[in-house]
Parts: C-alpha cells; sequence; structure tokens
C-alpha cells in the first residue's frame, strides 16, 4: 500500500511541479507581450492581463502540492526535532491533520464556487474554437484541484514521516532525504 501511494505522489508531484513551471513560463511570455503592446505598440491587448492572471491562479495552486510534498509550508522542524519520538508522532499528525482539514475547505469552497460562477465568462478572452466567452469557473478549478493534489502530497509526507518514526530515523536525516530524493527525481 505505501508503495502504490508512492507511486502515485511521485506522479502527482512530478506532474504538478512540471505543469507549474510551465504555467510560469507561459505567463511571463503573456505578460511581456503585455507590456511590449502597451508601451511600445500604445495598443494594448484585451486578453493578456486576465490570460496571465489565470495563468498565475494555476501555478500557484499547482505549486503548492510541491510546498506540501517537500514540507515547506506549515512546518514545526523545531518542534519536531526536540520532542521525543511519541510526542514527535503526535506533533506531525497534528499538523498533517490541520493542512488536510484547511485543504478540504478549500476543496469544498473552491468547488462550490466554481459551480457558482460557471455560467459567467472571462472578460476579454473569447473562446477560439465557439467563439464564446471562456468560462470564469475553468480559474477557480484551480483551487479544488491544487487542493486534491495537495491532499496525496500530505498524505504521503505524513505515511513517509511515520514510516521513519517507525525505523528510528531523524527529524533532519528524513528531511535531508525527501529533499535529495524530490531534487533528484
Amino acid at each position: 500500500m505505501l508503495a502504490a501511494l508512492k507511486l502515485v505522489d511521485r506522479a502527482v508531484f512530478h506532474i504538478a511541479l512540471t505543469l507549474a513551471m510551465v504555467l510560469l513560463v507561459t505567463m511571463a511570455c503573456v505578460s511581456f507581450y503585455q507590456v511590449i503592446t502597451r508601451f511600445v505598440f500604445e495598443r494594448p491587448s484585451t486578453w493578456s492581463e486576465v490570460t496571465s492572471r489565470s495563468l498565475q491562479i494555476w501555478m500557484v495552486y499547482l505549486g503548492l502540492v510541491a510546498a506540501f510534498r517537500t514540507g515547506s509550508l506549515m512546518a514545526v522542524d523545531m518542534l519536531q526535532r526536540l520532542a521525543p519520538r511519541r510526542l514527535q508522532l503526535v506533533v506531525i499528525c497534528a499538523v498533517a491533520g490541520l493542512n488536510l482539514g484547511v485543504l478540504a475547505v478549500m476543496f469544498w469552497y473552491g468547488w462550490s464556487m466554481a459551480e457558482r460562477v460557471r455560467f459567467q465568462t472571462l472578460a476579454g478572452v473569447d473562446n477560439p474554437f465557439t467563439g464564446g466567452g471562456i468560462s470564469i469557473a475553468l480559474v477557480y478549478t484551480a483551487i479544488p484541484v491544487g487542493a486534491a493534489l495537495s491532499i496525496v502530497a500530505v498524505v504521503a509526507r505524513l505515511a513517509e514521516e511515520i514510516d521513519r518514526l517507525r525505523k528510528g530515523a531523524s527529524v533532519a536525516d528524513a528531511q535531508a532525504r525527501a529533499r535529495l530524493e524530490t531534487e533528484g527525481a
């Protein structure tokens, strides 16, 4: 079961991080285009600002997966390092529980908001295939998607931390190993 979780986690991590990086580059190109059309040609484009903002929103919520997986958010490293092993387990589970609670709320309300705005369209951006507008729900969907993928990352990290404690490794060793695995893999 842990092997399957690791496999899914690794795939989710790499796909989300790769997409976030692609979105960052695309957003930078669109923003550069916006600056050129506005200040060089003095004819600002109608679509570039809202597109750049939408790409940034997706980039942030996909990047959140990597931040949760590597333990960069809501970490309580010092308390974990100083605590005895049983208390370390309590701290790790409490932090993971809080993270999962926040992500569950984000998923629920993000999904609800995406449903509510599904008939509204982004200003200045038309769908090239249908000629109509692009739904704002496409942007809001980043919230539940990012939250769901982050839940996988938090559960995988929790399982890894519990396994580490069971084997008796230190917090610092596990964090160094996790960073090496995510950077090298």
